[in-house]
């Protein structure tokens, strides 16, 4: 049905052509072949930083220190914010019973969310997080509007890995930290390939 449909426009379109002279006919035929193109497909698009992270110690008594840090930029289209966070920090109950809390000093983790310039102004973050022991996958959402800028996901941690011979001895400090922003995205059948799309910031109107 729409191949015959699409063939009486063509056939209609020919006509016109012939009919109309000049100048004319350029505006007709631009509508009708306008009509034929898809209509744009309006989605939300998340945009995702962060790490997945698993120690490694070796032979050593020392643990591993780990720090990064990474941006996401909020504009007025941002209209969720998404954080997961998890620590895995295998036996801490046990180890901080048998020898104190000692070892929140070189076993942690410590992520924070920063609003633009609020670390330069000496402000709080935005949101933060410490696990000395076990914490599990947690997710924390918020709905815009947000402050625009540059936002600052980081984070600071220590762990051990050690990978034994004996495979019930292994153990692994690791953690997931992921930040994640959703914005309105555009995407247009006749220029995107699947998946693609402009983000509704970026588009002139």
């Amino acid at each position: 049905m729409a191949n015959a449909t699409k063939a009486i426009g063509i056939v209609a379109l020919l006509l016109v052509s012939m009919l109309s002279t000049g100048c004319l006919a350029l505006p007709i035929q631009r509508e009708l072949m306008e009509s034929w193109r898809d209509q744009p497909i309006h989605l939300d698009k998340p945009v995702e930083v962060g790490w997945s992270v698993s120690f490694d110690t070796g032979t050593s008594l020392d643990s591993v220190m780990y720090q990064n840090e990474t941006e996401l930029v909020f504009d007025e289209t941002v209209a969720k914010l998404t954080i997961i966070f998890r620590a895995q920090l295998p036996w801490s109950d046990q180890i901080d019973d048998f020898i104190g809390n000692d070892t929140n000093q070189v076993r942690y983790v410590e992520a924070r969310m920063w609003e633009p310039d609020a670390i330069s102004s000496g402000g709080e973050p935005f949101w933060e997080q410490r696990a000395t022991k076990d914490s599990p996958l947690d997710r924390f959402e918020w709905a815009g509007p947000f402050v625009q800028g540059k936002w600052i996901l980081e984070v600071e941690a220590r762990g051990y890995g050690v990978t034994a011979p004996i495979e019930q001895v292994s153990f692994h400090d690791q953690f997931d930290l992921f930040a994640t922003i959703t914005k309105p995205c555009v995407r247009f059948p006749q220029t995107h390939a699947q998946g693609e799309c402009t983000f509704l910031s970026e588009l002139d109107y």
